[in-house]
């Protein structure tokens, strides 16, 4: 069995694991209720080389509101002429990036995640084709990249900073590579992936 079948099936069969409680928490107590949480879905894109998975970045675009510059997933609101939150990861990979991608591809998703900027997330796991010519939104993304998937799931290669909110402790965590940082949301998912798989 290759590495990218063994990735495949362990995700699969592994039972889901969760965020740290205090992130939610912290994100609760920012915004209430929880009705008011927009939804939201974003494609974690993996790439088969080597016989293992990279998985695709995308550096928002400098002059955007909300997280200016930051590493994150393509993905992005939930359209009311999506079908579902699929759709939604779908048609945002592809408006961003150019990636086409299909629902056959999807492997599966992670628990929904609260941000701070008031959306509930929906993380789904897809395989792209190795020769995606990405066109890329200069509205939207600055840049792409990949990222080896043994690297971003090994636990040496994740930091944790700890600090003290309304006497809760609160963990935040981040992935250096090469020049970028991968923190904030996009690091919790990778990093409850990294748990669900037993890395």
């Amino acid at each position: 069995m290759s590495d990218q079948q063994q990735f495949i099936t362990r995700f699969l069969l592994a039972p889901q694991a969760n965020y740290d409680r205090s992130h939610t928490t912290r994100i609760r107590q920012h915004i209430e209720p929880a009705s008011t949480l927009k939804q939201a879905a974003v494609l974690i894109p993996l790439v088969p080389r080597n016989d293992t998975f990279n998985v695709v970045f995308t550096r928002r675009a400098q002059h955007l509101k909300h997280h200016p510059g930051q590493v994150a997933f393509p993905g992005g609101r939930f359209e009311s002429e999506d079908i579902d939150l699929i759709e939604t990861a779908l048609r945002e990979t592809r408006e961003e990036t150019g990636i086409l991608c299909n629902r056959d591809s999807i492997i599966g998703q992670l628990p929904q995640l609260p941000t701070i900027s008031g959306y509930i997330v929906t993380p789904y796991l897809s395989t792209i084709s190795p020769n995606y010519r990405p066109v890329l939104d200069p509205n939207e993304v600055d840049e792409l990249f990949e990222v080896p998937l043994d690297y971003l799931l090994n636990p040496v290669n994740m930091r944790t900073q700890r600090f003290t909110l309304s006497g809760a402790n609160h963990n935040i965590y981040s992935i250096p590579f090469s020049k970028y940082s991968i923190w904030g949301a996009t690091a919790q998912m990778l990093k409850v992936l990294s748990k669900q798989l037993w890395y």
